[in-house]
């Protein structure tokens, strides 16, 4: 847990803490001077809150906060647009230990603990994309979860061909010539087998054209964005899916205070514990955007595959090296994922050429 460094400016009006679920909202009111005069249940519905705070904006001004649950956004987009950006507040639910810890954890206290939180300015914020980010991180959200899902499918189909001592080139469904090579060998198997290898055969052509489609939205998306342009440009491995997945979940590296803070939201920073002098060094913390995780660790096995005239063959180097050095090369790739974060945001945050000898030393 974090000192906090300086007091917080006390907000001169009511403070409103809400519990969000899909059919009940409990909400809490706090007066200026942090006491609670008003703590009750409503409808989760888009006319019981604007009812809510049309009643407490008649006695001041109203500043809201939240937990970015899994129902937040119609609220987000509501509340946003009757109060304003700076008065509605959305909190990092993995964060907020007074809750996640209690031992009388109801829906009335969450509300009380979120309107407490904002009232003395300690509430961990969550970023929410808006506009066309928010529908860039939904197409590369899609395209990930389609694409995974044809990976298990293609590994149900090489497992059921192995039983039968037969195997396919690697990426059989990448192109028409070996898709029909596959096909011919799965109809030759008969019985069970053979039906749900052509059931799981039709489900990865149809999931395919799923994942064109999705590719083709972030493609287009990402025109709308010349930091993703620039990202493709200067970082070895990332192109449109990668920088579009990671842009998309991180949004502007400009708002955060340094690249150690941005690579820290990437979940790839790993953890310590200092006491008594003692320094424990522990596993990586997973504690942010696990879709900007995948897509930066994608982007250095994308490096790994390079040949001696690419751009990413620093990168391929610097990895072989760290491994032969007894390394654990999933480790490697993680350190290597999160010089590329730091990359990004010194390249976006203060415009500096991402130096590849520097960051990947031979």
């Amino acid at each position: 847990m974090k000192k906090l460094l300086r007091r917080a400016k006390r907000f001169k009006g009511f403070t409103i803490g809400l519990d969000l679920h899909k059919r009940w909202i409990w909400y809490t009111v706090m007066d200026a001077r942090g006491n609670e005069v008003a703590a009750a249940k409503i409808e989760a519905s888009r006319e019981a809150i604007l009812a809510l705070f049309a009643v407490w904006r008649k006695k001041g001004a109203v500043q809201v906060a939240f937990e970015a649950s899994g129902c937040f956004v119609w609220v987000f987009d509501m509340l946003a647009q009757e109060l304003g950006h700076d008065c509605v507040h959305v909190a990092q639910a993995a964060k907020i230990a007074a809750i996640a810890n209690s031992r009388e954890k109801n829906d009335a206290n969450d509300a009380w603990w979120l309107a407490y939180l904002l009232w003395d300015g300690r509430l961990p914020e969550a970023f929410v994309a808006e506009g066309a980010l928010r529908e860039l991180r939904i197409a590369g959200r899609e395209l990930r979860s389609y694409t995974d899902q044809r990976s298990d499918l293609v590994r149900r189909v090489r497992s059921h061909l192995a039983q039968e001592g037969v195997s396919l080139p690697k990426g059989w469904h990448t192109s028409r010539l070996k898709r029909d090579a596959a096909r011919l060998a799965i109809q030759a198997i008969a019985g069970l087998r053979g039906k749900a290898l052509q059931e799981l055969y039709e489900q990865v052509i149809q999931v395919s054209a799923v994942i064109e489609r999705w590719r083709k939205q972030v493609t287009m998306l990402c025109k709308e964005f010349p930091a993703i342009k620039t990202i493709q440009a200067e970082i070895p491995g990332m192109k449109d899916i990668t920088a579009g997945l990671v842009y998309g979940e991180l949004g502007d590296p400009a708002r955060y205070r340094s690249q150690k803070a941005y690579a820290k939201a990437t979940g790839l920073t790993p953890g310590s514990r200092i006491s008594g002098g003692k320094q424990q060094q522990q596993s990586i913390s997973r504690a942010g955007s696990r879709h900007a995780r995948w897509a930066l660790t994608r982007a250095v096995i994308a490096c790994l595959r390079c040949t001696r005239r690419s751009v990413g063959v620093q990168v391929r180097t610097w990895v072989e090296k760290q491994c032969t050095r007894q390394k654990c090369k999933r480790k490697v790739v993680v350190a290597a994922a999160r010089k590329l974060a730091e990359g990004v945001w010194r390249l976006l945050a203060w415009g500096e050429a991402f130096d590849l000898r520097r960051a990947f030393p031979a």
